[in-house]
């Protein structure tokens, strides 16, 4: 007779994180945010786009609907945000005379917060950051791949750290730095294909503003 596979233990994520927020804002901070998000991945807007595009954008429409739908119920809301406060020392309670100190008669036990996985946070953290690459939000992207990076140092996502940066560079002019940052990402992840594009671009651009001077 063959055993039901045991159930997925893997813990929803964090709504507040899906949604790029700390927790403690309020209905139309948390709509804003979700507005932000599907302005960028809903399917209506992305009708030009490759399937696999579209079927990663719409992932990430989904969970963040989701999210947002959690966090318009007051009461899950507040949930949310108190798993997301900084955890306390339950409060004391004076020992017995002679007794051993157990948490039972309560010696101060810090309880952490439960957290989503990182690689979950740290991958949902990377969709938003390329979409907002895709976008030109560059100050976007670069805060979603920090994030990413420092849950999750992998190589992919701190290339993806210093592309956003070299483009910042190049929005202002600075070439050398802009290649010096893409250069960088390509060092760190050979395979990154948007630090050899950028590395094409800044050579463009920089022909033609030198020709224009």
């Amino acid at each position: 007779m063959s055993q039901d596979a045991p159930p997925d233990q893997t813990p929803p994520p964090n709504p507040f994180t899906v949604l790029g927020l700390q927790g403690t804002e309020d209905l139309p901070a948390i709509r804003k945010a979700f507005l932000r998000i599907a302005a960028h991945s809903h399917p209506d807007r992305l009708r030009a786009k490759s399937p696999e595009e579209k079927a990663q954008a719409l992932e990430v429409f989904l969970v963040a609907k989701k999210a947002f739908e959690t966090l318009s119920q007051p009461d899950k809301r507040r949930e949310w945000s108190e798993k997301m406060a900084p955890s306390k020392l339950r409060p004391s309670i004076p020992v017995r005379p002679g007794s051993a100190p157990t948490p039972a008669w309560g010696v101060p036990v810090y309880v952490p917060s439960p957290r989503p996985p990182p690689d979950t946070a740290a991958q949902q953290l990377y969709k938003l950051g390329m979409l907002a690459l895709e976008a030109q939000d560059y100050g976007k992207a670069l805060g979603m791949f920090s994030r990413a990076a420092r849950l999750l140092p992998t190589p992919r996502y701190q290339a993806m750290e210093l592309v956003c940066r070299g483009h910042q560079y190049l929005s202002t002019r600075f070439f050398d730095r802009a290649r010096e940052s893409f250069e960088q990402a390509l060092q760190l992840h050979p395979e990154c294909r948007e630090a050899q594009v950028s590395l094409e671009l800044v050579d463009k651009q920089s022909g033609r503003y030198l020709k224009g001077r």
